[in-house]
């Protein structure tokens, strides 16, 4: 049955916290790319849009065999009208975050009513791995928004026989694979199908409609599978990743994804993190903030109803944000390589669950008000705790105190409304992220240097100049902001420098020794900290102990 609707005020209240997170992820387009895998996404997807090469993908000039090729194409498209900049790569994404943000909204409402609806897409635009995956654009930002769409899609296909619906989600599925993988399709069915199990509504299984929805599916991969095939398989001696022979479509449809779970990617042998069972769900515990606890009971309440009402569903009773977060949690917990992003997946879904508790217990008063009441003060005070060390000691700025003094006013905006603490976590979440994508986050990329090293050449640069790097490793971010990827420097390549007056290098300390041992001169005309920004530690937040991990690098010109 559905819930009672919202009032105006409770509604208007939350589309200007929407608003306002869109505001906030704007702000977080403008950051620079990060190294590693977004830098070399956006300079995969520039290089694809200057060499008009949709179909086979490569990365400086090199066979590329591994993410498919939705963002690239979508990214050098935006890249192509919009300029080669951080924006313009991330622009495409974040377009798909709001049709994920829709489509939480579309899927809690169709389900459990418009109040429900409404929060359920707030508590989507406001936990940690929203903004995070907004910021840091990689292919889950893409795969993650189609997933609740083609999911939505399918519902409403089912509940009101919409031909537009039938269509929307095989080609939200088709696109997600486009995006990931397999795995676009995988989800989709093990969201629904849990859901299809636990109802018994075998009916909505053995369906004709399947066979053209997979050829839709099939329309949609075709593009990328003849450039794979082009690429790869109708070229057996082309080399790609220290590899010869390399089936490209074997590659897509198995080794890059369910390889990782029976070993037969070298992701999950080779190149094994080897991490820990429960790595994931302690991820998904903070990245699910400020929401987490709410998750939480909702989860084992769902269990423990279906074991009261003893393992009988009603018609109506949804269990597709259940097996949506379960069963994707446990098969990527398998994985030999996993990252923190992986679990990012599952939170659409875990936003409708959270919502769906909220507005039951909504108006209850007692413990559970007081304990939902005073983790939002916990929460607030964690926030203003990691403000002031960020803002005070991490990277000093003056907008500390303006920060707190909103934080302050959080505690007494709100007090009187009727889900003031809710309302509060969303307000201190919003506070938080404008502070890390407006302050944090710029200042720490300043020891990327990608986007530095590529102002201070194009300052230096002339019609004849080169800029090369040198025992520093190639630089994704460097490649993405010249305009053309960099190449590196050794002894033997002054072919390529006739008609260049002035080399220029990137270079770190190890490289100004062997150019000195090998007697080959240079001005140093800028040095500067780096760090690998990926790999934050306690010793380089504290500025006392940043010197002990930062390393030097260089630009420098080779003299004649």
């Amino acid at each position: 049955m559905l819930l009672n609707k919202m009032d105006r005020r409770e509604k208007r209240l939350i589309q200007l916290f929407l608003a306002v997170a869109a505001l906030v992820v704007f702000i977080g387009m403008f950051i620079p790319v990060m190294e590693i895998d977004a830098a070399q996404y956006a300079s995969i997807a520039k290089q694809m849009w200057q060499e008009k090469s949709f179909l086979q993908i490569f990365h400086r000039n090199l066979n590329y065999l591994d993410k498919p090729p939705l963002l690239f194409w979508l990214s050098g498209l935006s890249m192509g009208i919009f300029g080669f900049n951080d924006f313009a790569y991330k622009l495409p994404s974040v377009l798909f975050s709001i049709l994920g943000v829709w489509s939480v909204f579309g899927f809690a409402k169709h389900y459990y009513g418009e109040r429900t609806g409404y929060w359920a897409a707030l508590m989507y635009a406001t936990n940690v791995a929203f903004f995070l995956f907004n910021a840091d654009i990689r292919t889950d930002t893409i795969i993650i928004n189609l997933l609740i769409f083609s999911v939505y899609q399918l519902i409403l296909y089912r509940d009101n026989g919409s031909k537009m619906a039938f269509l929307s989600a095989f080609a939200g599925i088709g696109l997600s694979m486009l995006a990931k993988g397999p795995l676009g399709l995988v989800f989709s069915v093990l969201a629904v199908g849990g859901d299809v199990l636990m109802h018994r509504n075998w009916k909505f299984i053995f369906r004709w409609e399947w066979l053209v929805g997979l050829l839709i599916v099939s329309l949609i991969l075709l593009p990328m599978c003849i450039g794979l095939y082009q690429q790869y398989d109708a070229q057996p001696n082309n080399w790609v990743n220290g590899e010869k022979g390399v089936s490209g479509l074997k590659f897509y449809f198995w080794t890059q994804s369910f390889g990782r779970l029976t070993g037969d990617s070298i992701w999950a042998t080779a190149y094994s993190n080897n991490p820990d069972t429960f790595y994931l769900t302690t991820t998904f515990l903070w990245a699910f903030l400020p929401w987490t606890p709410l998750f939480a009971v909702a989860f084992f309440n769902k269990i423990i109803e279906w074991v009261k009402g003893r393992f009988k569903v009603e018609n109506r009773e949804e269990w597709i944000c259940f097996f949506a977060f379960l069963l994707p949690l446990i098969a990527l917990s398998r994985s030999g390589y996993q990252l923190n992003h992986y679990i990012y997946i599952v939170m659409p879904f875990t936003s409708v669950m959270s919502a769906q508790l909220l507005v039951r217990l909504s108006g209850k008063g007692g413990l559970v008000k007081w304990s939902w009441r005073g983790y939002a003060w916990f929460f607030t005070l964690a926030v203003a705790g990691l403000s002031c060390f960020i803002l005070n000691t991490v990277f000093p700025s003056v907008i500390l105190w303006p920060l707190l003094v909103a934080l302050g006013m959080g505690f007494f905006l709100f007090r009187k409304q009727k889900e003031a603490a809710s309302y509060q976590l969303t307000y201190t979440v919003l506070l938080c992220f404008v502070m890390l994508n407006g302050s944090f986050y710029p200042n720490l990329l300043e020891f990327q240097l990608g986007k530095k090293i590529s102002a201070i050449y194009n300052a230096h640069k002339t019609d004849k100049s080169r800029l090369y790097f040198y025992k520093t490793g190639a630089s994704h971010s460097l490649d993405f902001y010249q305009n053309h990827w960099v190449s590196g420097f050794t002894y033997e390549n002054t072919d390529s420098m006739l008609g260049v007056d002035h080399v220029f290098v990137y270079t770190n300390k190890n490289g100004l020794k062997s150019l000195k041992e090998n007697d080959i001169p240079f001005q140093v005309i800028d040095s500067m900290d780096y760090f690998r920004v990926t790999l934050l530690n306690w010793d380089f937040l504290i500025p006392e102990t940043r010197e002990n991990v930062i390393r030097k690098r260089y630009f420098i010109e080779l003299s004649e």
